[in-house]
């Protein structure tokens, strides 16, 4: 079956001067033929074959071309979208009062930082101040590390971490809260050479019904190039990584297109129990917020319902 392409929800595009603009992409004019007609046909599917029957025989050559290149830009898709091309279009909706620098110059960044997490949305005559009550040695530790310790972690302490993640057999429910019980999440880990007791360097799937990880491959093209400069020590140093996967499939028929939303926040609830669980073995965690997964993608052979979100990095706390 061939496959059919749907125009990107988060792709705009524009003609002016009787040039075809797409995003940040001038196609110039002789693109700009096959538009409007070309992105309404595209809205309700169709395999490239079909998108070039509507148009001349003359111009499907040339028409052929503009297709794979749409294709190979993300411009035409197949399947459920990333989270970053499905939130690219909303910054466009938002008045953004700060500089655009903001991101890269360390003194803004922390400034804005203490001015959002001391925001307090709403005061008014009557407020109840809640008593102290200390939220555990646990909670008052917690941190993200950025630093581990080579320390090798023990077979029972990985255990103790990724077994939270088990499902329970007599119920075929999780320890964790999922839409409709349905566990949308996937998990991956990628062990480092040497730093998880007893286990070999690579890329594994972790089963949560029988709490096992399931080795896949060795790993090799997961490269620290995958991340972004401030994140790379990050990456190089930990003992084992964690990727989270959402499955398509496994929510959206009974969630529709909110199954997507709901996967977001389970993989959150998921990111906060390893978290916790590290904690209580004096492993340390640093969610990864983001990196070029399209070049460590081909590992995990994934299929077209299954898409990437999110990745942590662990290790040992130095000084544990």
């Amino acid at each position: 079956m061939d496959n059919i392409y749907f125009w990107s929800p988060s792709v705009q595009f524009k003609t002016e001067n009787g040039e075809l603009k797409v995003e940040c992409f001038n196609y110039g004019k002789k693109c700009a033929e096959f538009f409007p007609e070309l992105y309404y046909i595209a809205q309700d599917g169709a395999t490239p074959e079909q998108l070039k029957e509507h148009f001349p025989e003359n111009k499907r050559v040339f028409l052929n071309s503009l297709i794979r290149d749409f294709i190979k830009k993300k411009i035409l898709v197949k399947s459920v979208i990333t989270p970053a091309e499905l939130f690219y279009s909303q910054k466009k909706l938002f008045h953004n009062e700060y500089p655009d620098d903001m991101r890269f110059v360390r003194e803004k960044l922390e400034a804005f930082r203490i001015k959002q997490t001391n925001r307090r949305m709403f005061s008014g005559d009557v407020s109840y101040i809640l008593e102290k009550t200390g939220q555990g040695e646990l909670l008052e530790n917690r941190c993200s590390v950025r630093e581990f310790s080579d320390d090798v972690i023990s077979y029972y302490d990985f255990s103790s971490v990724m077994g939270i993640l088990q499902s329970k057999p007599e119920t075929h429910k999780r320890y964790y809260p999922s839409a409709g019980g349905l566990a949308v999440i996937d998990v991956y880990v990628h062990i480092k050479a040497g730093r998880v007791e007893g286990i070999r360097e690579g890329l594994y799937y972790y089963d949560p019904v029988v709490n096992s990880i399931v080795f896949m491959n060795d790993g090799k093209g997961i490269v620290s190039d995958a991340h972004y400069f401030t994140n790379k020590e990050i990456s190089e140093g930990s003992a084992f990584t964690v990727y989270f996967v959402y499955n398509v499939g496994a929510g959206m028929p009974k969630y529709g297109g909110m199954s997507y939303y709901y996967g977001i926040i389970e993989s959150g609830i998921l990111i906060a129990m390893l978290t916790m669980s590290g904690e209580k073995t004096g492993i340390g965690s640093c969610s990864i917020g983001d990196m070029v997964y399209e070049k460590i993608a081909p590992c995990f052979n994934l299929n077209d319902n299954q898409i990437l979100l999110h990745s942590m990095e662990f290790g040992y706390k130095k000084n544990r």
